[in-house]
């Protein structure tokens, strides 16, 4: 097979697989329950370690990502290695779960109303929301 299409192959089945995961994982975390509901107290503290946790895992993805074009660069230069092959598909596997599983734009806007105090939390509906800690 050529070294074009193999590339092709890898970025494609790479892409493929992570939606697949993102839909399984999404799927079964809708079911899942987390523990007891946190107190209104501790909210700010979950908003502060919430808005690292996006950032570092942010990160991650991003160096994923340029993992991901280096090895793909690397598997179109060489002559189409196996291992290569895995590798970039597993590079391209990485990065779009950890972007589109902590959904990036929708938690910056809810940490820039949080620090802006205008965040609608009451007591009652706060209970009813999927915050557990």
């Amino acid at each position: 097979m050529p070294t074009k299409y193999l590339v092709n192959l890898s970025i494609l089945l790479g892409i493929f697989i992570s939606v697949l995961l993102v839909i399984v994982i999404d799927y079964f975390s809708k079911k899942s329950f987390f523990g007891t509901p946190i107190s209104i107290e501790k909210v700010s503290s979950c908003f502060e370690e919430g808005e690292k946790q996006l950032n570092k895992n942010l990160r991650i993805g991003f160096w994923t990502l340029l993992m991901a074009i280096g090895s793909t660069v690397v598997l179109y230069f060489s002559n189409g290695e196996a291992i290569l092959f895995f590798a970039t598909t597993l590079f391209w596997m990485l990065p779009i779960p950890l972007f589109i599983l902590q959904r990036p734009f929708k938690r910056k806007k809810i940490y820039a109303l949080y620090k802006k105090n205008q965040l609608p939390i009451e007591n009652r509906d706060f209970k009813k929301k999927n915050c557990y800690h």
